[in-house]
């Protein structure tokens, strides 16, 4: 297959062409077409591996539909949609298709507090409170450092259930009725609730709406043209429906954000390897800020804050990223999975390898995110 080299200018041309070939759009077996000339061409072996181990998953673990991009380095040479997007009209999954990305939206909040540090308006190790004079006197210790390494001991999560969803004045005032989890720096644990607070930071230093942040900050700039945030339900023909197993059928979920900051884009495929092509090239952040945030945390002791994660017990957490293994091979990854989604983007910085997968179905039978199942299945085929 041919490559896309991603360039910062002119990326949303290269992206568009790619999704508009029909073979970036379909699910077919041995064969590909040039995204620069449409001509039919044999993916290489690995990437052949790829497509049949992707196809025959889909299968095994009855997922509606996934969207697959691998990049080498900041080379986009793979992308392709299996299944379908919407099970009742029967459509099929494209890489322009949009997913909702769950806690994948934890990496560009964590990149815009990271824009605002770099700027000066942003100290991560002041207290939180100097931006929030709203946030409860329990968490007047808390830094937005803590918060990025969900190190600061927020109430974790103070939603009911996956699908419940709140306006912001709900979720203060949840906040406030909760308990703290643990003194800050003490810890680890993963706190959604934290982020929807970096999202608040964001929006107060800013000026503006979060989403309207990311968009001029981070999609523009990069081309990301169909990314966005809390974009309501459409029911057009480029949003995937997601669906849930419920009693063992698969039913279509509702439509939820499941959060501000901590949840809450919508990408495709294409979208998130523009930005991963970005991150390879250390775009958009200076490079400090880059070592700050594949650097794990660490805690009030000194000692850095080390949890199992995906099966390798000595992970840590960056600013936004989990910071792990998988075969040997180091690993930085973030995934979401939410009612009707699953996402992954697994970066493999040894190998400059990037994978990733969009799904919309959240879980198999063993609980384990479709997506992730998928990713791993790829990483398999590659590492």
């Amino acid at each position: 297959m041919s490559t896309i080299h991603i360039h910062r200018r002119g990326i949303g041309a290269a992206l568009l062409l790619c999704a508009a070939v029909a073979a970036c759009g379909a699910s077919t077996r041995s064969r590909d077409q040039s995204p620069r000339t449409g001509l039919p061409q044999r993916l290489d072996p690995g990437l052949e591996r790829v497509d049949s181990a992707v196809g025959a998953l889909l299968r095994q673990r009855e997922i509606p539909g996934a969207a697959v991009a691998i990049l080498r380095g900041d080379t986009l040479v793979f992308a392709r949609g299996y299944g379908v997007a919407d099970r009742e009209r029967n459509l099929p999954v494209r890489p322009g298709t949009l997913f909702q990305l769950a806690s994948t939206t934890k990496p560009f909040t964590a990149m815009a507090v990271l824009m605002l540090a770099e700027e000066g308006r942003v100290d991560l190790d002041a207290p939180a409170a100097r931006y929030l004079p709203w946030l409860p006197a329990k968490y007047d210790g808390v830094t937005p450092r803590q918060l990025l390494t969900h190190t600061g001991g927020v109430y974790p999560d103070v939603r009911r259930a996956n699908v419940d969803e709140m306006t912001v004045e709900e979720f203060r005032r949840r906040l406030e009725e909760q308990p703290v989890s643990f003194a800050p720096g003490t810890r680890w644990q993963y706190a959604n609730a934290g982020y929807t607070l970096l999202a608040d930071i964001v929006e107060r230093v800013s000026g503006e709406e979060l989403g309207a942040f990311l968009r001029r900050r981070i999609f523009q700039p990069l081309g990301m043209r169909t990314a966005g945030y809390r974009v309501a339900a459409t029911g057009d023909t480029l949003h995937a429906v997601g669906y849930d197993r419920v009693e063992g059928r698969l039913e279509r979920a509702p439509h939820v954000f499941s959060g501000w900051g901590n949840s809450g884009m919508e990408a495709s495929v294409l979208d998130l390897a523009a930005w991963a092509a970005a991150l390879e090239r250390q775009e958009l952040l200076a490079p400090r800020s880059y070592q700050a945030m594949y650097a794990p945390a660490r805690l009030a002791s000194g000692a850095e804050a080390r949890f199992e994660f995906g099966g390798a017990p000595q992970s840590g957490y960056g600013l936004g990223w989990f910071l792990s293994s998988y075969r040997g091979e180091p690993l930085i990854t973030h995934g979401g999975a939410i009612a009707g989604f699953s996402s992954i983007v697994n970066r493999f910085p040894g190998r400059r390898l990037t994978i990733i997968v969009l799904s919309n179905g959240k879980q198999g039978e063993d609980r384990m995110g479709q997506a992730d199942a998928l990713a791993r299945a790829i990483a398999a085929e590659l590492l």
